[in-house]
């Protein structure tokens, strides 16, 4: 083995030794993924897409809370930073443990979102389907700031913006339109006509961007959109995917996530909000139910005996579980990441009925395990003691200065490591190893958020 400095060997070791105790799973997990191939984007850039093959599952840590095990049946909890919000007209304050219900809401109406401090519900009428119209009620100021007209649902808000379903003429399903109310201006844009079944539509958290899905009148083929506001009023509308069951998109308004079948069974996908290149994550199983906050892309993931709540982070590539309960499946609601903190709501089968609960993690720190993987790569060419050395000592500093808070150091120090291989590729490094060692700590910069 190659010499490698304290701090860094003593973690690629303990890294490799986790490695060969997950092998026999990843073997298997390989034959899984054998047969999937590259599949090409459906967006306006018309790229192939990147096949990720996440087969190291890690252990999230972090608080197990149940919010409510009461008689009853509950749908999907939202979340936003200390709030969660569900069916009821209920909404807890995490900060305080304070159950709250808004005014005027029912059992039967049925919440959608839940963002800046307000919510977004459906209100019911009757059971007929045009009555019924979205709602948003604001928690500090206790008023709902927004009632939009009858025959609307399934809202979602994001900066000033609120997006909802349009369906004057509920029975014919193939009418739904994708509107959008912006609270600071009073204006209305539809960004989706009722052409075809538009639904679900997603709000970025600033409102740069809305995402939503569109039934084709073949019942089968499910396309995923996305509008992005140019200027206020305005969007670009780009079709980010093309046939097949593409469904439950979601973004955080750089990147659009959704499942998609077009590998033969139901996995997730993410590609930028305006189109480009389609990333797969070839998780063996079916995938649903997908969310997104910051970097954090929460899922629900089929085993062996149900499905479970799992965590995929965008910045390391890490892959990480958060329930293990066989025989009950987790429906996951969302995902909130909020100054370091994140939280996942979802209902689970409970003695009574439908319990919902909420898990609470710290957002894992992604540098130190991305220097790790890069130490650990540069090991694997098995250059001479002499070259290794000099690249891993630039990123133990770069690892060292993380750990101090002192990032201006930290990029300085991958900033010399990135000049150091390019300066020895065709040297050595083969061209193709230098662009992986500059491509990895290229995107350590990015989520440093070095200049």
């Amino acid at each position: 083995m190659k010499t490698i400095n304290g701090a860094i060997q003593n973690r690629w070791l303990l890294k490799k030794m986790q490695r060969l105790l997950v092998l026999l799973m990843a073997v298997t997990l390989v034959g899984i993924n054998a047969g999937r191939g590259v599949v090409a984007a459906r967006s306006k850039a018309a790229q192939s897409a990147v096949v990720l093959d996440t087969t190291v599952v890690h252990t999230l840590n972090g608080t197990f809370q149940v919010i409510d095990n009461l008689p009853g049946t509950m749908d999907k909890v939202q979340l936003d930073c200390n709030l969660a919000a569900y069916d009821a007209g209920q909404y807890l304050d995490f900060a305080t443990n304070t159950l709250n219900f808004m005014p005027q809401v029912g059992r039967g109406d049925h919440v959608s979102d839940l963002a800046g401090g307000q919510i977004a519900f459906t209100m019911y009428a009757s059971m007929e389907g045009i009555d019924r119209r979205v709602e948003i009620f604001d928690t500090a100021s206790q008023s709902f700031t927004f009632v939009g007209p009858w025959a609307t649902m399934n809202a979602s808000i994001g900066g000033t913006l609120v997006a909802y379903e349009y369906r004057p003429i509920d029975p014919d399903f193939f009418e739904a339109q994708i509107t959008v109310y912006d609270q600071s201006t009073g204006a209305t844009t539809q960004v989706a006509s009722g052409d075809h079944v538009n639904m679900n539509p997603r709000v970025s958290p600033t409102g740069n961007a809305v995402v939503w899905e569109q039934w084709q009148p073949n019942g089968t083929d499910c396309a995923i959109y996305s509008a992005v506001q140019t200027s206020p009023g305005t969007f670009q509308t780009t079709l980010l995917t093309g046939a097949g069951q593409n469904r439950g998109p979601a973004t955080n308004g750089t990147v659009v996530v959704y499942t998609s079948d077009k590998s033969g069974e139901n996995d997730i996908y993410y590609q930028p909000v305006g189109g480009g290149a389609e990333t797969h994550l070839a998780i063996p199983g079916d995938q649903r139910n997908v969310s997104i906050s910051g970097n954090l892309i929460a899922f629900e993931s089929q085993g062996q005996q149900g499905y479970d709540i799992f965590v995929y982070d965008l910045r390391s590539g890490n892959l990480y579980q958060v329930t293990n309960t066989p025989l009950l499946d987790e429906t996951l609601g969302d995902i909130s990441v909020c100054h370091g903190t994140g939280r996942i709501g979802y209902t689970v089968p409970g003695a009574a009925g439908i319990d919902v609960d909420a898990f609470t993690f710290q957002v894992p720190n992604s540098t130190a395990d991305q220097i790790d993987d890069l130490a650990a790569l540069i090991n694997s060419f098995n250059l001479p003691d002499g070259s290794a050395n000099s690249l891993i000592t630039k990123l133990q500093d770069a690892l060292a200065a993380n750990a101090a808070s002192d990032i201006g150091t930290a990029c300085d120090s991958l900033t010399a490591f990135i000049n150091e291989c390019q300066a020895q590729s065709g040297k050595k490094l083969t061209a193709d190893q230098a662009t992986q060692l500059i491509n990895s700590a290229n995107q350590i910069k990015t989520g440093l958020g070095c200049q």
